[in-house]
């Protein structure tokens, strides 16, 4: 791994793409076979969580990708604020556990770890792999990359039809730009 990055940091950022993006669809059919929703997509997220955790701190990366203590006094996080409240947008009419405790605990370790490994892959990787020859370039095309990948979902027998699709994918652009410009 140490060896591709040296030698092209887009081209580990492309392979970390694909590689998520392919054991991700593998999961779906595994989960089934498993019996325990979300079961395999846990445990290859946690994989790979570990791998490129490791991968980065082995390499002394943490501060390039973001993975450092915050220069930023805690008082500008307060900006933050509204982010929080729209992303706790779910919560709002309250919830419930409709899954067993084992499904409900792989749900929550794979949304965990999808959060960190898509803004270390898009946000980090492939971000700061374009960014050193063009900022603007670097932005657009992390953006779109991180919406147009969404769209593995008509494919991998996630059940996701079309237009929640398309939806899907606008939203993942508008939000990998607002969070590539919260990074940058």
């Amino acid at each position: 791994m140490k060896k591709l990055y040296e030698k092209n940091e887009l081209s580990f950022a492309i392979a970390w793409i694909v590689i998520y993006c392919v054991l991700q669809s593998l999961a779906n059919p595994l989960n089934k076979a498993i019996g325990v929703a979300y079961a395999a997509s846990a445990a290859f997220c946690v994989l790979q969580t570990v791998v490129l955790f490791a991968f980065i701190r082995k390499n002394n990366l943490q501060k390039r990708y973001g993975l450092c203590k915050s220069p930023v006094p805690a008082r500008r996080f307060l900006y933050y604020v509204p982010l929080l409240i729209l992303a706790s947008g779910n919560l709002w009419n309250g919830f419930a556990l409709n899954y067993s405790p084992a499904e409900t605990a792989c749900r929550i370790m794979c949304m965990l770890c999808v959060g960190f490994l898509e803004e270390v892959i898009f946000r980090g990787l492939l971000f700061k792999a374009i960014a050193k020859d063009n900022i603007k370039s670097a932005i657009v095309i992390s953006s779109i990359t991180f919406g147009i990948g969404h769209i593995i979902n008509l494919f991998n027998g996630s059940g996701m039809d079309l237009a929640n699709n398309l939806c899907q994918i606008a939203f993942a652009v508008a939000v990998g730009f607002l969070l590539v410009t919260i990074f940058y």
